[in-house]
């Protein structure tokens, strides 16, 4: 077992697969503000992450994919929101 499956598997125990409202709460969160870290003075966090988290759920090929068109659809606005901005800088 490597180091990052303990890591995801944590994170995927903070929020209830089959809740569309708390899975997007969740994603909406952790997109908006990731957690991260400073070495050698550069940031870098874990955005890109949960932003590759929150597209499996809108996979539809994915039996835990979201259902409530609502939730969808705010989702998919949240990650549209991000898309290219960390590699403008």
């Amino acid at each position: 077992m490597s180091e990052k499956e303990p890591q995801k598997e944590e994170i995927n125990k903070e929020y209830s697969v089959g809740d569309d409202k708390k899975d997007v709460d969740f994603f909406i969160k952790h997109i908006d503000n990731p957690c991260g870290t400073e070495v050698d003075g550069k940031e870098f966090n874990i955005k890109e992450f949960y932003i590759r988290e929150a597209k499996k759920l809108l996979d539809e090929n994915n039996p835990k994919r979201l259902t409530d068109p609502e939730q969808i659809e705010k989702l998919k606005e949240k990650i549209n929101e991000y898309k290219g901005k960390d590699k403008e800088a």
